[in-house]
């Protein structure tokens, strides 16, 4: 039997190995889906698999076919780098488009110079991964030194953790509902697993479900510090609610979070600690979060910095106006195709709302080759491009580099992106997160 691999749609064994139920009903089918290509299963149903085949694939065999388990680092992926599914040799120039592709030189820099950051100030960074959802980067942030990560969806964490994360996972968003509930009890068994509450309710419901299930987890509470989203509204409100915490079953109180780190907040969370350490509660750790924040956290109190859009964004967030998408900060580019031509003040690309974001606040993205090029509007399908102020000539199949105005939002729609330096495509990494919204 050959000792390639491919995925496929069949999963070997019958049940998923993220969530546990049959795989008709699994809603994890990306994660872990593969048997050895010889097999051929697109040509044989399952029932004709033996029992010694299922037995003889590991579930570290299916994670690295489906391009999830962690390898010794980018160098180990390169000894079949720029092999894509068609088992051919690539450079940027022949990828099909639209097409994400993550420049490997950015994104190593942007990792480790938000390490270096946050080393300076003094502060342990738990990195976001909502921004990118592919495990390979993940574990690349993990070895560079975070110290764990941070997963705003169960979906996502269950992605993460099934990639070989089973370390610091924490999901910092009210977790509701026996469904989600079941799966939480699940992956505290798997990794070191923190959530946030915000109310009684949802921490009596993450107990009396962790305590069914014989499972344990750490809580943070919430603080709405003027963001004015999810969080209890004052440090008393904190207190209360981490007694009651610290009383409930397979719940460990591990301290305090809030979003964004702002200087606003110091006395707000320095009079969250006093009456906490007044009460005798734990404040093992206090989370701030912010790409760009790091300082920040450091200065009101935080012991943790969340982040995440640095990866693709750079050390600062991207702004129009102050900080404009630029080919040196951001890793990601839409390779798009010019389709048409229709006058010479304007063309039309292969890549419309589908391919980027739909209602941009500050425009869909900077056309890295012709920067005075405006992707002005978008349809469905076609994106617009005002190239009146450009003297290049366009033609049609001239390709394009787009640096997308949202990298995170743009990613989540397309199932893989091409990992490439200096124009030759070393990896390509499935979006596996993508999606994952529950």
């Amino acid at each position: 039997m050959t000792t390639s691999w491919a995925r496929v749609e069949t999963i070997c064994p019958t049940r998923c190995r993220v969530c546990f139920r049959p795989w008709t009903a699994c809603t994890m089918r990306a994660v872990a889906t593969c048997i050895p290509q010889s097999v051929n299963p697109r040509a044989q149903p399952m029932k004709n698999f033996t029992p010694n085949l299922r037995k003889r694939i590991s579930r570290r065999a299916c994670l690295r076919a489906a391009s999830l388990f962690p390898t010794a680092g980018l160098a180990a992926s390169r000894a079949s780098a720029t092999v894509t599914r068609e088992g051919n040799v690539h450079t940027v120039d022949d990828v099909d488009t639209p097409a994400v592709v993550i420049d490997l030189d950015v994104l190593e820099k942007n990792i480790n110079g938000m390490q270096q950051v946050c080393r300076d100030a003094g502060i342990d960074l738990m990195v976001h991964i909502k921004t990118h959802k592919v495990p390979q980067i993940a574990h690349m942030q993990l070895r560079a030194g975070a110290v764990g990560i941070c997963c705003q969806k169960l979906g996502e964490a269950e992605v993460m953790v099934a990639a070989g994360i089973d370390g610091d996972v924490l999901i910092p968003y009210n977790i509701v509902g026996r469904p989600k509930l079941v799966r939480l009890a699940r992956l505290a068994k798997r990794a070191r697993m923190t959530v946030a509450v915000d109310s009684e309710i949802t921490a009596k419901g993450i107990s009396e479900q962790l305590r069914k299930d014989d499972a344990s987890v750490r809580v943070f509470v919430e603080l709405d510090t003027g963001g004015k989203r999810t969080g209890v509204q004052s440090p008393q409100a904190a207190v209360e609610l981490a007694q009651k915490v610290s009383k409930l079953a397979n719940l460990e109180l591990r301290g305090v979070m809030t979003y964004p780190s702002r200087l606003e907040t110091k006395p707000f969370i320095e009079e969250t600690v006093a009456l906490f350490r007044k009460a005798g509660l734990p404040m093992e750790e206090i989370s701030g979060g912010g790409t760009g924040a790091e300082a920040r956290s450091k200065e009101i109190g935080c012991t943790v910095h969340r982040s995440g859009s640095y990866v693709f964004e750079g050390l600062k967030r991207i702004s129009a106006s102050r900080n404009p998408p630029n080919p040196d900060t951001c890793a990601t580019r839409m390779i798009a195709t010019v389709v048409s031509t229709p006058t010479p003040d304007r063309i039309i690309i292969d890549g419309g709302q589908k391919t980027f974001q739909r209602g941009p606040r500050r425009g869909y993205g900077h056309i890295v080759e012709h920067p005075d090029a405006v992707i002005y509007g978008m349809s469905v399908e076609h994106g617009h491009v005002d190239v009146s102020a450009v003297s290049h000539k366009f033609r049609v199949g001239e390709r394009l580099s787009v640096i997308p105005d949202h990298q995170g939002i743009t990613i989540n729609h397309h199932d893989e992106a091409y990992a490439v330096r200096k124009g030759l495509i070393e990896d390509v990494w499935k979006v596996a997160g993508r999606g994952r919204v529950q």
